[in-house]
């Protein structure tokens, strides 16, 4: 996303940069998801609507009363007639403030990347997946959904292996590659990515096929190479893991209708 702008005061707005990961649409509520969890929520009224413009003009579209405005620098998405504008965190226990105080910061020039080891050694929940736990503040902070997916695909690390079956030098490894893909000029650098977003398509290091499956308890997607990500595979927790993903090139309606049509000849 390279620019964002909303007439609410909203209390979070999500960051130039970041990634739009996912839209929700609930009747007539609109929620749009960015890979730092981030939820811009819209709730429309009956001549409300989301529309898309091939323009970087942002000034037409104010004159045409956009509530919202989003450019992703080659489209412009403009939200007119919402009765509700609001930002929010996307559902994540861990995000309560009595669980705990945040991690050190990934960003900080004087990042203490022991301190992030002890935190995932400790992690108290043993079967935990290392998915889930590189998105928890208290462990770290900085790493968003599209480099978590890059992470642990650098690491050939099985996105379902369980935290406690790494060793306090896979966990330094982690935090180090995880702190120089997040410092600016390494971030300038990358010019393209290595599984998020192309699922489907051939791993560049294996030469297998992406998949994308949906983690965790906030159901995130999660990009990865199952050829050649298997480093503690066998220690693997399929807890909130989404069973089937949808298969490369079919539209997810229709993904939607042919699984709906398998259930109803199982029932009978």
């Amino acid at each position: 996303m390279t620019g964002f702008e909303t007439v609410e005061a909203t209390v979070l707005d999500p960051q130039v940069g970041s990634v739009i990961e996912e839209v929700r649409v609930f009747r007539r509520e609109i929620e749009i998801i960015w890979d730092d969890g981030i939820v811009l929520r819209t709730k429309m009224r009956i001549n409300g609507a989301w529309r898309v413009y091939r323009t970087t003009n942002w000034s037409e579209l104010r004159g045409h009363s956009a509530q919202v405005v989003i450019d992703v620098g080659d489209r412009v998405a403009a939200c007119f007639g919402s009765a509700e504008i609001e930002t929010h965190h996307d559902f994540d226990p861990r995000r309560h403030p009595l669980l705990g105080p945040h991690g050190p910061d990934l960003f900080d020039p004087k990042l203490d990347r022991e301190s992030c080891v002890d935190r995932m050694i400790a992690y108290e929940d043993s079967d935990a997946t290392v998915a889930e736990v590189l998105l928890d503040q208290r462990v770290m902070r900085g790493i968003g959904n599209v480099f978590r997916c890059e992470l642990l695909w650098s690491c050939e690390l099985h996105p379902w292996a369980k935290i406690s079956s790494l060793n306090r030098n896979e966990c330094r490894e982690l935090v180090s590659i995880a702190a120089e893909m997040l410092q600016p000029e390494t971030r300038g650098r990358v010019a393209t990515l290595a599984v998020y977003g192309r699922h489907g398509k051939e791993c560049e290091r294996c030469g297998g096929q992406i998949r994308v499956t949906h983690h965790g308890e906030a159901n995130r997607v999660l990009y990865w190479c199952p050829e050649c990500q298997t480093r503690h595979s066998g220690s693997g927790s399929t807890r909130y893991v989404t069973e089937h993903d949808t298969p490369p090139g079919a539209h997810p309606a229709e993904f939607i209708y042919l699984s709906d049509l398998e259930r109803a000849r199982k029932s009978g």
